[in-house]
């Protein structure tokens, strides 16, 4: 947990002073220990976050966080490239130049008051003399360089060390523990898919084009999230699963076969032969209504022979079956996460 934010950044040194402001300390020439320290806390979003962005000069993406929540630690973990530092090395370029104003304005433009009055006082007491002392001052005070945080697309409470979080894009790494959102984020689709079918109870049964409109987008959704799941842990699994094809959780036998290569099990030994075969038909089922208006085919038929009485026919959608369908994709693909995981740690 992060109880309070002291950022770093670069140092200024001003007549004779030696200021880090970002969370740092200031050196002053009459003080007895010649410290003060100068805490700048950071203004937060709406939200409460503040923002991240990756010092990888190969990554440099910007992420946001609540301070308050997830782990007590000092590191922070990107949550695009996976680059591990210290939490200060992760501060914005605006965040620094708004601590180095701030500093600047609470102590540096005190002292060239006191400066200018000090001046002045000389001045006053030199007038009628031989030898007169005039001065003139300009720029005596330091506006605040203020900033705003970025909008970013997806807000996440990590279901590990509970960091509030948000970042570009679907799919992320935890700043603070490094767990994969991916499960969160795929979860919560499945679950909007399946509140998308409760709209049947309000649609009366003659609208049928409306109820299988519904139908065939949750269908759709629903193998689309679990694709884009099977990217997010392609991607942090590289060592076990290939590149190619690109939608590997779309092509099951495929994905059996990189699975059996990777960890050693193939796709039915991971999710079930049940689940295995009703997924392979559900996905058929999804292929003609993306692409042949919902009729049964000869290539369906092909892949699943006990529907040839269907062929030509626009396939029967069904609330239940469509329901059954979303809650498989999502125990399938934490089952293959977990095997991915184990397979990973066990080397």
């Amino acid at each position: 947990m992060r109880n309070s934010v002291k950022p770093v950044g670069g140092d200024i040194k001003p007549i004779g002073s030696e200021i880090k402001p970002l969370g740092g300390e200031v050196r002053s020439p009459g003080s007895d220990s010649g410290l003060t320290r100068i805490s700048v806390p950071l203004p937060t979003d709406e939200n409460g976050m503040i923002g991240r962005e990756c010092p990888n000069l190969e990554c440099g993406e910007y992420f946001k966080l609540k301070p308050g929540t997830g782990l007590q630690t000092s590191e922070c973990i990107c949550p695009y490239c996976r680059y591990k530092g210290q939490y200060g090395e992760f501060h914005t370029e605006q965040q620094i130049e708004y601590a180095k104003s701030v500093a600047l304005k609470e102590f540096i433009e005190p002292e060239l008051h006191r400066l200018h009055d000090s001046l002045r006082n000389l001045e006053r007491s030199t007038r009628g003399s031989l030898v007169q002392i005039k001065v003139k001052t300009t720029g005596l005070s330091f506006p605040l360089k203020l900033y705003q945080e970025r909008q970013l697309e997806t807000h996440v409470t990590c279901a590990s060390c509970g960091l509030e979080f948000a970042v570009y894009g679907v799919f992320a790494g935890c700043p603070d523990c490094g767990q994969l959102n991916a499960a969160i984020v795929f979860s919560r689709s499945i679950e909007v898919a399946l509140k998308r079918l409760a709209l049947l109870e309000s649609i009366e049964e003659t609208d049928q084009g409306l109820q299988e409109g519904i139908l065939s987008d949750a269908l759709s959704g629903g193998v689309s999230s679990f694709d884009a799941f099977g990217k997010a842990l392609r991607n942090a699994n590289k060592q076990l699963l290939p590149e190619r094809p690109r939608n590997l959780f779309q092509n099951l036998a495929a994905l059996s076969n990189a699975l059996t290569e990777g960890i050693g099990k193939s796709l039915s030994e991971v999710i079930g032969e049940d689940a295995e075969a009703f997924l392979k038909k559900m996905f058929q089922v999804r292929h003609i209504y993306e692409h042949n208006m919902g009729v049964v085919d000869d290539d369906f038929v092909q892949r699943i022979p006990e529907y040839r009485y269907l062929k030509g026919r626009k396939y029967p959608l069904e609330r239940e079956e469509v329901a059954a369908l979303l809650n498989t994709l999502l125990e399938s693909g934490l089952k293959i996460q977990k095997a991915l995981e184990e397979a990973s740690a066990n080397g």
